[in-house]
């Protein structure tokens, strides 16, 4: 009997490992669908028939929404109430804030970009990752490289921004309130792959003093938008980069593997003064502890670099050997209320 419910435990694990992709596509549905903000701006708890007349889908299949209710009920992202008539509403549960739409913390663009068919690709190509080469899983399944087709596809460069600058909202509150002391006595900032400005637009609102510029590729300055708080300026940083008392990059270094990562920055260190100057990373460090809520992301985010761009996440042993490689003397790491932590890199 023991052996019996073992064996029933390990192949429940399987089974939810096989059918893992469901929790994903019905979340991205229930996205599409706009479900959450349709409760939300409800105001309470909603009727399956109430909610069935809002729908972007006309005529709604109730038997279908209700079985789709009932999964999402069932990893809690909604509610399931019965009142004393036996009428059902379904409500928000906690998480369910996150794919509420405009709001600076919704992690909508980030969902809908990772689960969009050619991006989830390259996870078909995982195996072909053991082989030799520099061949990324994203040019097996794409064609070409990942910068390359985002220059080609301005639809796709559109949602990968704006995932970028998903991601770049949930963490810059933290960086700006864990790290006010590491930007007092900048005079200037540049955003080493900035993308849309979002994070140094918050930074430059907080501290104005600062002259701030966001620093990228040209098919990427050219779809940005013009804040006032920030200058832009095209480049490639394998070639030069802008000076500044401090070199911001945040989710950059962990596209690229160590070579790259090296000339990088050794070009942010060409562009710092000597007296001062500086060069922050903000990216995770994997402390591989099983019992951080953020550690199975971090190792999945290790995966996706490795598959998309070639890159990689890193230990904090391995961050030490590429900054001292770059001809830095030193560094220091501060863990912050995010996936990502924030390392100081010194060059002189």
């Amino acid at each position: 009997m023991e052996v019996q419910k073992s064996d029933q435990s390990a192949q429940a694990k399987i089974w939810k490992f096989i059918y893992g992709f469901v929790d994903t596509l019905v979340l991205r549905s229930a996205i599409e669908l706009g479900i959450a903000d349709i409760i939300n701006n409800h105001g309470e708890p909603i009727t399956l028939s109430d909610l069935a007349t809002q729908l972007p889908v006309q005529p709604t299949n109730t038997n279908n929404l209700f079985r789709i209710m009932r999964y999402l009920v069932h990893v809690k992202l909604f509610t399931k109430e019965v009142d004393d008539d036996g009428t059902v509403r379904y409500g928000l549960q906690p998480a369910a804030k996150f794919i509420l739409k405009g709001w600076d913390r919704s992690m909508v663009p980030a969902i809908i970009a990772i689960t969009d068919k050619d991006f989830m690709s390259p996870w078909h190509y995982l195996k072909d990752g053991l082989a030799g080469g520099r061949t990324t899983a994203f040019e097996k399944a794409l064609g070409k490289g990942i910068w390359d087709y985002m220059a080609e596809n301005p639809a796709q460069n559109q949602l990968f921004n704006e995932a970028m600058a998903c991601d770049t909202r949930l963490l810059t509150s933290a960086l700006i309130r864990d790290c006010k002391d590491m930007f007092n006595g900048m005079k200037s900032l540049i955003d080493i792959g900035g993308g849309t400005g979002t994070a140094l637009r918050a930074i430059a609102k907080a501290f104005p003093h600062m002259k701030c510029t966001v620093f990228d590729l040209p098919h990427v300055i050219a779809d940005s938008p013009n804040y006032p708080e920030v200058d832009r300026v095209e480049g490639d940083m394998f070639k030069s980069i802008p000076s500044a008392d401090a070199i911001l990059m945040k989710c950059i270094l962990h596209d690229w593997a160590d070579d790259e990562c090296i000339k990088i920055l050794k070009q942010c260190k060409e562009a710092v003064p000597r007296d001062g100057g500086k060069v922050i990373i903000v990216d995770i460090v994997l402390d591989m502890d099983p019992v951080h809520p953020y550690n199975n992301m971090r190792l999945c985010m290790d995966l996706d670099m490795m598959l998309n761009t070639g890159g990689k996440e890193r230990t904090e042993e391995e961050w030490k050997k590429l900054i001292l490689s770059a001809g830095f003397s030193g560094y220091k790491i501060k863990h912050i209320s995010a996936v990502q932590s924030v390392i100081e890199a010194y060059p002189y």
